[in-house]
């Protein structure tokens, strides 16, 4: 399966030079949420309007946005689109690597499922239950997903199996988001909420 060719403390790095405070899992989340929303979704109004909350032509998003930082995080929204538009399901969350300790994973696996619920909602979805199919039940299933940094670990075999499986659902309800939500898709929202 394909995986984004950036390392995941690296845009941890550049969203911090831009001050957003989200971690890359929820920032990644947040970009698919989007994904699923929005028909014709570009890197710059991502740039420009969800992760800075300023207008596009505003000259201090430009300060803002310094060219290392702008760069890897469009070859993040690059890459995810990537991803996300291929027919080979090589869609992968962005996710610390397994060298990291389980805690430090499933504590991004819910900052990821909060980012992906943001990432909707900024999209324009305000009601998950007039969703088609198995939707408005895996919106829910994400929502119990996103509390999993309360759960307790003993970074044993078997918790660690159970994180896998639910990177699998993710990256399935991903999947199924972006397969059904093509016909409710919306053009860039006007709306300005996001990250600040």
């Amino acid at each position: 399966m394909s995986e984004i060719d950036i390392q995941y403390d690296e845009i941890n790095d550049a969203l911090k030079r831009i001050s957003v405070e989200q971690d890359a899992a929820e920032v990644h989340g947040a970009l698919c949420g989007l994904f699923c929303t929005v028909n014709g979704l570009t890197a710059a109004y991502w740039l420009d309007n969800t992760l800075t909350n300023t207008p596009e032509e505003d000259a201090l998003t430009v300060d803002a946005l310094n060219s290392e930082s702008r760069s890897l995080l469009t070859l993040l929204f690059n890459e995810t689109e990537k991803q996300l538009s291929g027919q080979d399901f090589a869609f992968q969350l962005f996710l610390p690597d397994d060298h990291s300790g389980l805690y430090i994973r499933v504590e991004a696996l819910s900052n990821w499922c909060q980012g992906f619920l943001l990432g909707l909602s900024q999209g324009g979805l305000t009601d998950p239950e007039g969703l088609p199919g198995e939707l408005p039940d895996i919106v829910k299933d994400l929502v119990e997903i996103s509390r999993a940094e309360s759960y307790e670990l003993d970074d044993d075999t078997e918790d660690e199996k159970d994180f896998m499986e639910l990177i699998e659902f993710v990256r399935v309800a991903v999947q199924l988001f972006i397969d059904e939500m093509q016909q409710f898709q919306v053009e860039e929202p006007n709306d300005e909420s996001g990250y600040h």
